[in-house]
């Protein structure tokens, strides 16, 4: 018996430890399933809830009418 046993052929499929990604479908499109990408976004909702809410990260008190 031989010690190879595809032929010295390499599979497509072997792509090491990580799966996959469907070919036909860029990632913008399968985007909102990957987690990095809700992390994202709930970063850059607190960033513009804090800039909003710190009347635009201004240091210098607001001028009283």
């Amino acid at each position: 018996m031989s010690d190879e046993k595809h032929g010295g052929e390499h599979s497509h499929r072997d792509t090491g430890p990580h799966p996959p990604h469907p070919q036909g479908i860029p990632y913008w499109q399968r985007a909102h399933k990957d987690w990095k990408f809700w992390v994202g976004v709930v970063f850059i909702a607190a960033a513009i809830v804090i800039y909003v809410l710190t009347l635009d990260l201004s240091t210098v008190p607001r001028p009283q009418h």
